[in-house]
Order: structure tokens, then sequence, then C-alpha cells
């Protein structure tokens, strides 16, 4: 054991010096250098330059009104004016829509970002960027006291003379990059629901419709344009700066601000494709389940362009399930892939042909804005057992629920198919860690228990009860040579350490990209929100992790 230690530490000493080379940043890095060579002079703010790196009490007041200034007072919005409130409004979680930021800053350029970085570090004022702000927690997309980043003025969608690519930048939602594209019958690989925005999703993964055919959505992105610790806009490929390329494919925001995403484009005429919903009662559950288990392997033995996920949901006394079906193709009923659902009696069925736009809009319908909302994410490798092991746990502990307001509880699978698996691997590859079930030839199944609900005293609860299922699942899991330890970093709980969960050797190999890219920490301690490279967004809480 201890050799087998000794070697691990060898192979990812290792990693660390391929990866990283010399740091970018020379040790006497000057910020308000830097800033004036973006026209942006310290010297004319009197409050500001004689902060110079010390944190204040003031700081984050200096540096919004130094944005002001400098970029008019549209670009900014402070808490006694109506549009901060408004904005505040528009998140999906309640819980995210409670914090308060010391000013919400809305760049109309890239090069605005650039100033931003350099102005946090200068006054040590912290922030947080917002694409389309549908995270569950506080600070993920919004930080107490600091500068939230709005995306609203760029979005900006642009296609390629020969339509192979489509420039989107992070203001936008899947909903306006899917119409905007539909003019010239392409999409792109992105998200599901329509108002989910683009930043968020791709940099930590993103699962699509079209996903057994071309992977996630990170893996369709032939390059990043990236704001980084020193202010620069890095381009990040296959062929220029590959490291950084391939850890922004799932490593969230640890490395830079995104703020233009170049994704490959795929036919879709018309915007037209398949899918919809079938609805079981609870006498139907277990043969659902295996069912779903099947279509995992009959996707990827028999059809690629098909694709599901399930759900379960208790309220009110009432348990239900439903399966939703999606599908590349018009008319995709008659896929083989469904073949393992046949027989088995539904109580409504919506599948039929639809438009991928109006099909992200319906689905965004039944998440509703406004409520205190919960992720919590799990994977395993695939098993009929272990998920409908899971489906029992699920239903016996929600019922510790049954006094919360509001409260609608739902456990969800989907599988990453072998297929899927295989395009992770493609350009280089991406940090998830998932090569092993590849090598296992097992699809994994990611799962996730959510839920909305009315309070702030109830938080707690729903937490604790969260972390329970999940914990008696991995128990499940492990029993039955299922375990796994992914996390899918977009389901992911505030209580979940998501990088760690890709394993090891991803984790060391970020590290080092991220101390060759960003020495300093900037995006490590002056963007602290979301997914951390050494933590949890709430570190040590004692709940499930992975």
């Amino acid at each position: 054991m201890r050799c087998l230690s000794s070697q691990l530490l060898l192979a990812l000493t290792s990693i660390y010096a391929v990866a990283t080379g010399a740091p970018l940043e020379h040790t006497d890095f000057d910020a308000a250098a830097a800033l004036q060579s973006h026209g942006f002079q310290v010297d004319q703010y009197t409050d500001l330059a004689p902060l110079a790196y010390t944190s204040s009490s003031r700081a984050c007041e200096i540096a919004c009104k130094a944005l002001q200034h400098h970029y008019g007072a549209d670009s900014v919005d402070r808490p006694d004016e109506a549009a901060y409130t408004s904005f505040k409004g528009t998140y999906w979680s309640a819980i995210q829509s409670d914090v308060h930021p010391y000013c919400i800053f809305k760049p109309s350029a890239p090069e605005a970002m650039s100033v931003l970085v350099l102005l946090s570090r200068f006054t040590q004022c912290p922030f947080a960027v917002r694409s389309g702000g549908h995270a569950a927690f506080a600070g993920a997309s919004s930080i107490e006291g600091g500068i939230t980043v709005s995306f609203q003025n760029l979005s900006d969608v642009a296609l390629s003379a020969d339509k192979k690519v489509a420039s989107v930048q992070p203001g936008n939602t899947w909903g306006s990059v899917y119409s905007a594209l539909q003019k010239d019958d392409v999409a792109v690989i992105g998200g599901r629901v329509e108002n989910i925005g683009v930043g968020g999703l791709t940099t930590g993964g993103g699962i699509s419709f079209f996903s057994s055919l071309y992977g996630l959505a990170c893996d369709n992105v032939v390059a990043y344009d990236v704001v980084g610790a020193q202010g620069n806009i890095t381009t990040a490929s296959a062929s220029e700066n590959p490291d950084l390329y391939w850890a922004l494919r799932g490593g969230g925001n640890n490395f830079g601000i995104v703020v233009n995403f170049h994704m490959e484009t795929i036919p879709l005429p018309g915007g037209r494709m398949w899918g919809g919903s079938l609805v079981y009662e609870e006498s139907s559950f277990n043969d659902m389940c295996k069912a779903f288990s099947a279509t995992v392997d009959n996707i990827a033995s028999k059809d690629h362009r098909a694709g599901m996920w399930l759900a379960m949901a208790a309220q009110n006394g009432t348990k239900v399930a439903s399966v939703e079906h999606y599908y590349a193709e018009p008319d995709g009923r008659d896929s083989p892939a469904w073949a393992a659902f046949e027989g088995i009696p539904a109580t409504s069925d919506t599948r039929q042909n639809r438009v991928l736009y109006d099909y992200t809009a319906e689905v965004q319908a039944s998440n509703p804005d406004g409520l205190r909302e919960m992720y919590y994410g799990f994977s395993f490798l695939a098993s009929a057992d272990v998920l409908i092991a899971a489906k029992d746990i699920f239903f016996e502990e929600i019922g510790a629920l049954e006094d919360v307001s509001g409260l609608l509880p739902v456990l969800s699978c989907q599988g990453f198919t072998l297929p899927i698996l295989e395009k992770m691997q493609k350009n280089g590859g991406n940090p998830l860690g998932l090569e092993d079930a590849l090598r296992k030839g097992r699809p994994v199944y990611i799962m996730q228990v959510a839920a909305w609900w009315d309070h702030r005293e109830d938080d707690a609860a729903v937490y604790g009860v969260a972390s329970k299922i999940l914990t008696r699942i991995k128990t499940v899991s492990v029993k039955r040579g299922a375990a796994n330890d992914y996390v899918y970093m977009n389901y992911a709980s505030m209580f979940q350490d998501v990088i760690r969960s890709y394993g090891a050797e991803s984790k060391a190999r970020l590290k080092a990209i991220a101390d060759r890219h960003d020495p300093a920490g900037v995006f490590q301690r002056l963007q602290p929100g979301y997914f951390k490279l050494d933590r949890a967004p709430v570190a040590d809480s004692g709940y499930f992790s992975h």
C-alpha cells in the first residue's frame, strides 16, 4: 500500500511538471500598469490610488464608483436603484436573490471584464459573475458585499461563414442561442432548459439532447476566449493554450472568465426533433427503472440519437414518476432504443415532434422561478438494482419533510451512456475523471435530489434529508459494486467538493494549470463563489459530499 501511494505521488508530480511549465505572471506584476494599458487611469481617482492591493472597508464602494465613472451610470446598479432590485429578482432560486452585492456591474464589451479583474486585484474587492443565474445556492453567481457582474449586455451570437462554428457570448441563455441559429438550420450542443445560461452550464459540463451523438457541451467547444488573472484575453483551444482548454472543459470558474464560447454546430433543419414524457403510477416504478437501465444500453448498441431522463416525486402523499424521451430527429417514436418501455402502462404520453427552442421553453415551464431551491448530485455505475434501491430510499426518507411548506422533492436520473463517455475523449479529453468507467465498459448514472420549498427556516431540514438519502444510496452502490465518486457540477449542492470528485489525478492537473495561469490565486480568493479547486462552497459541513 505504501509503494502504491509513492507511485501515485510520483505520477502526480510528473503530471504537474508536464502540465504547467513556468507561471505566466511575473512576481512584480503591477495591476495599476495593467489597468492603464486598458485605458483605466488609477491616478484619476483620489480614493482609489491609495488602496494599492490593501484591503479596506471601502474597497468595493471605491471600485464601484470607479467603474461607474469609467463606463457610465448605466453600467452600474446600486442598492438604492430599481434596476438593482429588479436584477436580484431575476435569479431562478430565491436563495440567490437573498444575496446583496455592493453593486452590479454590466459590462458591454469583453475588455471591460479585463478592467474588472484588474480592479478587483488592485482594490481586493471580491466579485462574482452571472450568466443565466440558474444555480440554486447563495454565492454561486452572486456575492455578498462585493461586485456581481451581469453578462446581460454580452449576448452576441455569431455564425461563421461556413456555418460550422457559432461564437456565443456568456450573456445568452440557451433559448436565445437556439432561436438565433434556427434560421440557419443549425444548433449547438447546449442545455435543455430555455433560461439556463451558456456560461455556467458549459464550463461545468453540459448535458444536451444530443449528447450520445456528440458528447457534452464542453466537449464541443473548439475555443474559448478567456479573461485571465492578468487582465489579458487569451484564446484556449486544442492547439493554443491546450492546458487551459482542457481545464475549462468542466473545471468551472477556476481559471478565468470566459467571454466567448466558439462552439461546433450540428445540422438541425428547422430546429426539428422529437420528445416528450411518459407518466407512470407506483405499481410500474420497478419496471420503469429496469426499462431505463435497458434503454441506456440500447442507446449505445442501437441508436445514438436517443436520450432520456427519469424523475420521481411525491406530493400530498401521491407518488408519481415520469420518463422524458428525446430524439435528435423528428419521428423518433419507432426507435429501437425504446423497446424496453413497450408493455409498461403509462397514464399519459406526450411524445411528439418538437422544435428545439419550443421544447426548452416547455421544460422551463416546469421549473418556476422565485422559490427556495436545492440541487444535490451523485453518480454510480450503471445498475438497475441500485436505481431501484435509490427509488425506495428516496420515498422512505422524504416522509420526514411532510410538514415543509410548498415542498416538491424530486429524484432524477439520467445516463452518461458509453457513447457520451467516448465523446468526452475527443480534442484531448476533459477533467471529469470518467475514463475508468469507459475502460470498464459501464455507463454512469447521474442522479440528483432536487427540491423547492417556501421558507428559509426549512432549509436545514431539506438539506439534511437530501444528505441522508444520498449517503444511503452511496452505501448501496458500494455494496453492489457500482460505486463512483464523480459529481456533475451543474447538479451539485453547496456542500459538495466537486473537483475532488474528479479524482486525484484530475485535481492535481487542474491545480497545476491554475498555478501556471493564475499564480496569485485571483479566481480562488477574489472570485470565492461556486466550486473551488480545494473546497466545497460550504466546506466541512458534515453533509454528504460524493
